[in-house]
């Protein structure tokens, strides 16, 4: 098994990875824009700074934020804290959640988080803590990471970064004591590539899930979809994808500024069963949407992952080389009757 690397290193790496840089809004119209809801209109979106979204928060000098009206989980849901650790550290935890986890339904137990943490955005779309996750162990809570160690969020800050989000997802549906330590140190287990470095950081992370998983869950088994968008149109990425599957994919491109590097910057959960108006159902974080689950038609899908995603100007990434790198695992199954 290769060595681990210094973690201050890795989180460098990380941090430049899943950076999750995005265009200002004019240049990604909404088409599918989700239903309405009763959030506050936000503020204008401010620039994207030139290294990327930063990790601010309150007591180093980021936009105020909008005061947090902690919600208390409801008594006849506190069975659910047993199972789902991470859930006590939430804001509030909605009815949609709770039944979409007793029921193992993952489109509510997504909603759910969409409207656990809607209220306590950030207001603009650099304010943001990319790095902000939950962790489960001392110092438990919301963290970022700072040279390899944990560091607690400020008060009221509830932010999850595109790999913070994307790890509730899977520990809300599969791995509940999961932590993101687990997926970082860049070495996965015996028999898997080592990610070299914070930059294959998300595809290691896939690797490092599927390590944990059953094989039952598994219908690809250990293998890994890489999906060429340059050589797959918006139809035919789709059916690429495992049906019956949620898709838990990495985005990454081929960086200019790193000598063509390819790097794994993007993390999301693609169900590709379409709906009726022929739409695919996709769970990211990001700094434009915060934690959200959104309808796209294959062609916002396509375009989404392999040009909105690139543009970053520290990085510069290439569209042409965009890739899907796609873990499918099967939904969990039975229902959660009661403590």
């Amino acid at each position: 098994m290769p060595p681990v690397r210094d973690p201050r290193v890795l989180t460098a790496g990380l941090a430049a990875a899943l950076a999750c840089g995005e265009p200002a809004p004019a240049a990604a119209p909404e088409e599918d824009a989700p239903a309405p809801t009763s959030r506050p209109a936000p503020r204008p979106l401010v620039h994207l700074d030139p290294l990327g979204p930063r990790d601010l928060d309150p007591a180093r000098g980021s936009s105020p934020r909008l005061t947090v009206h902690l919600e208390p989980v409801d008594a006849r849901d506190l069975d659910l804290l047993a199972r789902w650790p991470s859930l006590a550290h939430y804001p509030r935890v909605p009815q949609v959640l709770a039944a979409g986890l007793r029921a193992r339904d993952p489109a509510a137990i997504f909603r759910g988080m969409e409207l656990a943490f809607e209220p306590d955005r950030w207001a603009e779309i650099d304010a943001w803590e990319r790095l902000g996750h939950i962790r489960l162990g001392d110092p438990a809570g919301f963290c970022r990471t700072d040279a390899g160690s944990p560091v607690r969020l400020s008060p009221g800050t509830y932010d999850l970064g595109c790999l913070g989000g994307f790890l509730e997802g899977v520990r809300l549906l599969w791995l509940p004591r999961l932590e993101l330590a687990d997926l970082v140190p860049c070495d996965p287990p015996a028999g898997f590539e080592s990610c070299q470095d914070g930059a294959h950081a998300g595809r290691a992370a896939l690797l490092q899930i599927a390590a944990r998983l059953p094989a039952d869950d598994l219908p690809h088994g250990l293998e890994l979809l890489e999906l060429r968008l340059a050589e797959l149109g918006p139809d035919a990425l789709i059916a690429a994808l495992v049906p019956d599957a949620l898709n838990l994919c990495s985005v990454s491109h081929r960086a200019r500024a790193r000598g063509g590097e390819r790097m794994y910057h993007h993390m999301m959960i693609v169900d590709p069963a379409r709906d009726r108006l022929g739409r695919v159902r996709v769970f990211d974080t990001t700094g434009a949407a915060g934690v959200a689950w959104r309808s796209m038609r294959p062609e916002r899908l396509h375009g989404y992952a392999r040009r909105l995603l690139a543009l970053h100007d520290t990085f510069r990434y290439d569209p042409e080389s965009a890739r899907l790198t796609c873990l499918p695992v099967r939904p969990p199954d039975g229902e959660i009757t009661g403590p």
